[in-house]
């Protein structure tokens, strides 16, 4: 809501700022009175009358002092009209006009909608279709035959106007209507941009820049114009003069304040009769009071037996509270000591969180070195039934062979015993001249057979050497891949040296990927506690060098991890290390303290050989690896020994593998899991805290050994490759050997058949020849069965090799695997008692949960009742305060005895209030309440009295100040008549009758000598037209709109008058500084000597034409 600005001063007003009467300074000549009537107003009116001559007087020398000094005229800043658009209005489809900010002239014939801009104009500020007399309704204004007609006004907007910085310079306001009764308006900016559709957005433009659309002073249409031009009677010209100047709307709002002020008259008599009865019921009432005064003295006990059970009660209650609060109290106390078991228990519960999650990493890492083991054994499994088929196969063969061989062997010792026979038989036939021939022949024979027994040695040897060769192939193939590793190895290595050397600061990457960028992040991070500790292993310190591996084995994945010291900490660094793909655990201690429970110090703990930095570093390795418990003994037996005994304090004990460097055991003998469990040494760099030359020492030590081995690698290596080398040598040699034996039984066989030819050609012999072919072919089957023999013989060996080699190292596999799975076993068990445990403490846990859940109830319920107790408590001693002041209570003053006692006196004094006829208590409370009824009647009489008063001064001030303002308007509007009929040198006076209401106007015309002034009914009518132009221009004066509207002015006018009317409405116009003037007439103004300047502007309507779909306004 906008408050509305002051508008521009009028004439009248500036009178009153010389005299000094403006606002609440008015000066006043009369004693104001604070009581009267509306004689008394009147009498006031009369008196301010009387004074009106001699104002008269006064502001007529300073008007025409005035008048006499040539003002400028500058435009309104706001509230002129720069525009009127119409569609489908009345007569006119389409009609656009522009206006200027001083004098326009609206110039048409008749019947060319002149008076149709004034109505639009007054409807388009909001004004009811009635006020316009030109219709009932806004839909008699839509042109025949259109369903919708606009109206639009630009209003000037500059200087300080309504809302510039949103509107600009221009208001414009449309208001759209159709015929089924709807109507709307549209304010926009000065872009054409809607800023609201609200009609009171548009009464508050009207507010702030006065522009008076109801006063029909403001816009006076075509038939106003004539009933005030030339039908008005005195009365009408009077009430036109209250209502142009408003005096009469302020005049409707001060008799509204009367007529409130004769309700509250009305209200006041009423009253005056209720405090008469009142007063009447308070006076019988304190009469029948003072009857019953008697009885003071037993009711003076009985207060004193209230009092003293009132502050009786006071005591109890105070025990009762007393009470409540020490049952809070105990309760309380019960409550943080359920606390601190709690945070007892999920530090027990974390503990073993951290234990199940060791155990659990623990028996995966041991299921990550077993299962290459069981792969390893699988595949030996199926090598070894590989090989035992085959060794079973060759066992059938064999058989098969060996049968061969007898059957073989008895066939040629048949067939040789058959030529023996026959060899006898001819030597004793032939005298033994044969007998040379068959020597020769069965010497060559038998070398023959050396020769073949020779080959066949040569080609067993040359199996044997053969598969010998391929085996060693196989194992030069799996020296190579060794030796390449090994060679990768020592590369890795020694780049891994040469990076330390190179580098001034460990290598943070021991402790996991991206480390240093997690500990930029965690330094960069603000924490709840104290800022996260970790990687753990840069605070601890082996000091002998021997448990490395050992104890870098058993610390395992906490030497890797960070410590927080809150758990919203650990949250958030455990997001860290997801956000940065670290897999670093992240544990949680409490700053709670703990005691150590350490062995003897005759044994060396896992702890006595750390050197630890922190703390809290040295807390957690205690309660998640028990370093404390954990003693280090170099000899195995020497620790199974110690453990045996069971030493107190000592769960765990750790001793050094001879047979395997970096390995050991761990013996948990007289425990509850007792056993030896292995442990793999740790073999990568070492992830406790050491200096870069000893991690340069470490790294140089592993190299040493890496090296080492690959020696001894590439030395195996070698000697294969030597011995496949020999293979080729040896095998050349033994080929070269055989083939010297097949053709040395080719030499031979060809003498044996030269000898049989010799021997065939005596027939004696055919039979010899026969068998001895015979023989040669059971020789040949023989030496088959012999080759195959050894063969199979040879086989036989290199599988049984085979065979127990795979053996022995199954049996190495098995008891490694055995190893690893009672570790894993062990492990498990760990893992399975931890879970077990934590199980425990969570349900330890949430059962103090539970108990908290039930104490926070009962002190809920106690703290209730102790406020309650308390606030009864504040209660009783309140209401004890008002019965008195607090009394010394005696040890039987209870409040059961003194109820007793208060009883006995109340029968008492009833007896006496009997004989009364009603009790003391009620009398009295009745005479309180008749009291105060009749003093709360009584002071609501005297506010109404006072509003009463103050309403009737404001009234009489207001009516008074009234008064003043229409007589100084009167005087102005007398001097502006007088100036403006003197233009035409008549002389012309309004005579002002505010008890009658009624205005007359009084002219003499020049050409009449007479001094005598005549009323208006006895001039002629372009007289009459004149003198009433010059008193609307008078009372117009008086206006503070920024616009004044006059339709068809000059109607009864004859050409005389018409002429100088228009000039002196010019001429008032250009006095009128800031006020925009639009006349409509019918006349052609230019045949007066009106001609468009820069401050009157002529806008011509067109002709009217039939069938005329669209009007332009010309200039």
């Amino acid at each position: 809501m906008f408050a509305k600005r002051p508008r521009s001063k009028t004439q009248s007003e500036t009178a009153l700022d010389l005299q000094g009467f403006t606002g609440d300074g008015i000066q006043f000549n009369k004693k104001r009175k604070t009581t009267g009537s509306n004689a008394n107003l009147e009498e006031d009116n009369a008196d301010i009358d009387s004074d009106e001559e001699a104002l008269y007087f006064e502001q007529s020398q300073l008007m025409a002092a005035n008048n006499t000094v040539p003002r400028g005229n500058e435009p309104a800043d706001y509230g002129t009209i720069e525009l009127i658009r119409l569609e489908n209005f009345m007569c006119h489809p389409c009609l656009e006009m522009k206006f200027g900010p001083f004098m326009n002239f609206v110039v048409g014939q008749n019947g060319s909608g002149k008076s149709a801009v004034l109505t639009a104009l007054t409807l388009c500020l909001g004004a009811k279709a009635a006020v316009t007399n030109r219709g009932g309704n806004v839909k008699s204004f839509i042109k025949e035959g259109e369903h919708m007609a606009v109206v639009e006004v630009h209003l000037r907007n500059r200087g300080d106007g309504f809302r510039k910085d949103v509107y600009g310079e221009t208001i414009i306001i449309q208001r759209t209507f159709n015929r089924d009764g709807v109507t709307s308006y549209k304010i926009k900016a000065k872009s054409g941009k809607v800023v609201s559709t609200a009609k009171k957005e548009l009464s508050d433009i009207i507010d702030y820049m006065s522009l008076q659309v109801d006063n029909p002073m403001t816009v006076l249409s075509q038939d106003l114009a004539r009933q005030f031009l030339s039908n008005s009677t005195d009365e009408d010209k009077y009430k036109f003069f209250m209502k142009g100047v408003q005096l009469d709307d302020l005049y409707a709002l001060y008799q509204a304040l009367k007529s409130q002020q004769a309700q509250i008259d009305g209200v006041l008599e009423s009253k005056a009769e209720d405090i008469r009865e009142l007063k009447e019921d308070k006076e019988a009432a304190e009469k029948k009071f003072k009857l019953v005064q008697q009885t003071d003295d037993l009711r003076n006990n009985v207060n004193k037996l209230l009092l003293t059970h009132a502050w009786a009660q006071v005591s109890e209650s105070k025990l009762c509270l007393e009470t409540a609060n020490k049952k809070l109290s105990d309760s309380q106390r019960t409550k943080e000591e359920l606390n601190m078991e709690l945070e007892n228990a999920n530090i027990t519960v974390k503990t073993w969180d951290q234990k199940v999650s060791q155990a659990l990493e623990a028996v995966e890492n041991s299921s990550d070195s077993i299962n290459p083991l069981k792969d390893e054994k699988k595949e030996l499994e199926g090598r070894l039934l590989s090989n035992r088929k085959s060794f079973e196969q060759i066992q059938l063969e064999e058989r098969s062979i060996y049968d061969q061989l007898k059957t073989a062997k008895r066939n040629l010792e048949k067939a040789q015993h058959d030529v023996d026979t026959e060899k006898q038989r001819l030597a004793d036939a032939d005298n033994g001249k044969l007998t040379s021939l068959v020597e020769e022949k069965g010497r060559l024979l038998e070398e023959r057979g050396r020769l073949e027994l020779e080959i066949n040695d040569l080609n067993e040897n040359i199996t044997v050497e053969q598969n010998t060769n391929r085996e060693n192939k196989a194992k030069l193939d799996e020296l190579r891949d060794k030796v390449q590793k090994k060679e990768a190895s020592v590369s890795g290595a020694k780049d891994a040296l040469k990076q330390l050397t190179s580098s001034h600061s460990g290598n943070l990457n021991l402790y996991g990927q991206n480390i240093p960028k997690l500990l930029e992040a965690i330094g960069s991070t603000s924490w709840r506690a104290e800022k996260p500790i970790g990687p753990i292993g840069l605070f601890v310190k082996l000091k002998d060098k021997r448990w490395s591996s050992i104890v870098e084995r058993q610390l395992g994945r906490v030497l890797t991890g960070f410590i927080t010291s809150s758990l919203e900490d650990k949250d958030r660094l455990m997001g860290l290390t997801r956000e940065y793909k670290c897999a670093n655990t992240v544990y949680y201690t409490s700053r709670a303290s703990f005691q150590l429970k350490e062995p003897s110090s005759e044994y060396l703990t896992v702890l006595r050989a750390l050197e630890i930095d922190n703390e809290e570093v040295k807390k957690t390795l205690v309660m998640i690896n028990q370093v404390e418990q954990t003693i280090l003994v170099e000899d195995h037996m020497e620790g199974r020994r110690i453990m045996e005994k069971s030493p107190e304090n000592v769960r765990f004990c750790y001793s050094i593998n001879k047979n395997k460097r970096g390995n050991g055991f761990n013996i948990k003998m007289g425990q509850g899991s007792g056993g030896v469990d292995p442990i793999i040494g740790w073999t990568q760099a070492p992830r406790m805290a050491t200096s870069v030359e000893e991690q340069i020492k470490f790294a140089e030590a592993s190299i040493a050994v890496k090296d080492s081995e690959l020696v001894e690698a590439r030395s195996k290596y070698t000697e294969l490759k030597d011995a496949i080398s020999a293979y080729q040598d040896s095998f050349i040699e033994r080929r070269n050997h055989k083939q010297r034996n097949k053709t040395e039984i080719q030499r031979i066989d060809d003498q044996i058949e030269d000898i049989t030819q010799k021997l065939e050609q005596d027939n004696s012999n055919t039979e010899l020849v026969r068998l001895e072919a015979a023989v040669e072919t059971q020789k040949h089957a023989y030496g088959i069965s012999i080759g195959q023999h050894n063969d199979n013989l040879a086989e036989k060996q290199r599988l049984s090799r085979i065979q127990t080699g795979l053996d022995v190292e199954m049996k190495d596999l098995s008891a490694k695997i055995d190893e690893f799975e009672t570790h894993a076993d062990s492990l498990q068990n760990i893992h399975t008692r931890a879970i077990q445990r934590k199980e425990v403490s969570v349900l330890k846990s949430a059962e103090i949960l539970r108990k908290i859940e039930i104490q926070d109830a009962e002190i809920s319920e106690l703290s209730n009742s102790a406020e309650k107790a308390e606030e009864h408590l504040g209660g009783q001693i309140v209401e004890a305060q008002k019965v008195g002041a607090e009394v010394r209570l005696g040890a039987d003053d209870t409040t059961k005895k003194i109820e007793t006692r208060l009883n006995q006196l109340e029968a008492e004094i009833r007896k006496k209030d009997a004989r009364i006829g009603a009790s003391t208590e009620s009398i009295a409370k009745d005479y309180r309440k008749k009291t105060e009824k009749y003093k709360a009647a009584r002071e609501e009489v005297t506010d109404l009295e006072k509003v009463h008063q103050a309403l009737q001064q404001t009234f009489e001030e207001r009516m008074e100040r009234w008064g003043y303002f229409r007589k100084y308007i009167s005087v102005q509007s007398r001097y502006q008549f007088r100036f403006l009929m003197s233009e035409r040198e008549f002389d012309g006076k309004l005579a002002f009758d505010h008890k009658k209401g009624i205005l007359q106007l009084r002219v003499q015309p020049s050409q009449q000598a007479t001094d005598t002034q005549r009323n208006t009914k006895t001039l002629s009518g372009g007289e009459k037209s004149f003198s009433q132009i010059c008193l609307l221009l008078a009372l117009w004066e008086a206006m503070g709109s920024p616009f004044r509207c006059l339709d068809e002015f000059d109607v009864f006018m004859d050409a005389v008058n018409r002429g100088v009317s228009m000039g002196l409405i010019i001429k008032a116009a250009r006095n009128s500084v800031g006020k925009q003037f639009i006349l409509i007439t019918p006349q052609d103004v230019s045949t007066k000597g009106i001609d468009e300047t820069a401050d009157v502007r002529i806008v011509r309507m067109p002709d009217p034409q039939r069938n005329q779909t669209r009007i332009q306004a010309r200039r």
